[in-house]
């Protein structure tokens, strides 16, 4: 039954140490990231004021830009789903390392199973996670910026009550359930911890940007960039010439993490262990 395999699997992720390593790790880079872009925003913004100087503040944007929801979550989106990355490739290819690929799979009675089992179990730490740490750090930035204005209520934009908080949480936990979805789906298409990890890593950090520098083909590939429509998502702000809005590029990256998927899955059925 798929309940077996899914308690393998919750068995499997929950005796490896990795797992609450990388935990800590997301909860401390996140928040950490979270108080220090919110006490660096409080800070320049009241020194400009202070100073009364114009080009400051119109370098720094209104206040509700530089106070948002969208900013205290930077450190999720920059340092948890990196880390996300590394720990779901992990929990699929270092069964291949180790040797117990091939039990898994006869233990299971259909292959998709398994990486179905996969991206639910760490699929729902995942999303449980980001949800506390995500409350968490728009508290702990509100907090930082506040303590250093003289109105506190410019920093309003740093708090759940502010327009389009919990939408903008909701998208950063279904941004990291998908990423789930995503790497467990390459690490059975590469079957190698250093190639999924390296490959999804360069992606997200260099290769998006580097393909959008490309003269004239830049420019007509980037709209159709899985992390590029990824981050419009997450900030609210519509992909460039893109032919589809916000709420399309959402859809489009939910669409090509399932593909990725499915692929994974599609493999693991067909290929030897």
């Amino acid at each position: 039954m798929f309940l077996n395999t899914v308690n393998a699997e919750w068995i499997k992720l929950r005796s490896t140490k990795s797992v609450y390593w990388t935990t800590a790790l997301i909860i401390l880079f996140s928040a950490g990231w979270a108080v220090l872009m919110g006490f660096a925003s409080g800070y320049a913004y009241q020194d400009a004021i202070d100073s009364e100087n114009a080009a400051d503040l119109a370098t720094l944007g209104v206040a509700e830009d530089v106070f948002s929801v969208s900013s205290a979550l930077s450190g999720l989106q920059l340092f948890g789903i990196m880390i996300v990355i590394i720990q779901a490739v992990i929990f699929v290819t270092g069964e291949y390392g180790n040797g117990t690929a091939k039990l898994s799979v006869l233990a299971a009675p259909r292959r998709w199973q398994i990486p179905a089992a996969k991206a639910l179990v760490y699929g729902v730490i995942v999303a449980v996670l980001f949800a506390v740490v995500s409350i968490v750090s728009v508290f702990l930035a509100g907090v930082a910026a506040k303590g250093q204005l003289t109105d506190a209520s410019l920093a309003d934009g740093l708090s759940l009550s502010a327009d389009g908080a919990w939408t903008t949480i909701l998208l950063m936990v279904l941004d990291a359930v998908l990423i789930v979805m995503l790497s467990v789906g390459v690490g059975y298409l590469l079957r190698r911890t250093a190639g999924g990890v390296a490959l999804l890593l360069l992606w997200v950090l260099l290769l998006e940007q580097l393909i959008g520098m490309i003269p004239k083909v830049g420019d007509w590939i980037t709209p159709y960039l899985p992390f590029t429509n990824m981050n419009a998502g997450l900030y609210q702000e519509p992909v460039t010439d893109a032919p589809w809005g916000i709420g399309g590029s959402v859809v489009y990256f939910t669409v090509f993490c399932l593909i990725v998927y499915a692929a994974g899955t599609v493999v693991l059925r067909r290929r030897d262990v």
